[in-house]
């Protein structure tokens, strides 16, 4: 292991550390920080079912905890990852300390151009409201900016806060 990457794994350690020791002491302002938003909090006080107003704290909480029991997939988690698991983790001999060292390099305008071009149609925008035919159909000059901008997220290995937004939309199964 080259003399840099050690360097670097300290680094990023001591932050894990300080991450950790801010966690320890503020759970609340390490989780705001990290998500980079003020905290919201939500409160379901009611809740209105099949027409019907309901307003016990317990069983709004039940009504609430059954819709997203419906909503949400089951896994089976295995919770000891001993034994052949430790095997599959182990650092593989063959590969070397540099074998990715190239995988965060800059993108040149060939490799966007083709993932822009690839991008499938009739979905839905972002927050940003721009559909994927626009960015098929702009012109190169916008491609060359925003080619520009995603070299400096990779170089400063910093996206903008927004980017990191989402919206989320649950969409119930057909239930088994």
């Amino acid at each position: 292991m080259s003399e840099a990457v050690r360097v670097r794994e300290s680094q990023i350690r001591s932050v894990i550390d300080k991450r950790m020791e801010s966690f320890k002491l503020d759970k609340g302002h390490t989780i705001r920080s990290v998500l980079e938003c003020p905290f919201h909090k939500v409160t379901l006080d009611h809740l209105v079912v099949d027409d019907e107003l309901v307003l016990e704290p317990a069983l709004v909480k039940a009504k609430v905890d059954a819709v997203i029991e419906k909503w949400t997939r089951k896994c089976n988690v295995v919770s000891d990852v001993t034994g052949v698991w430790n095997y599959q983790y182990q650092p593989l001999e063959y590969v070397f300390d540099d074998a990715f060292s190239g995988v965060i390099s800059l993108i040149d305008f060939d490799e966007m151009s083709n993932v822009v071009s690839n991008l499938f149609d009739g979905k839905a925008a972002g927050l940003s409201g721009i559909l994927n035919e626009l960015w098929k159909h702009c012109d190169k000059s916008v491609l060359d900016m925003l080619l520009v901008l995603l070299n400096v997220c990779l170089e400063r290995e910093s996206v903008p806060g927004p980017w990191k937004e989402a919206w989320v939309s649950m969409i119930p199964k057909p239930y088994e």
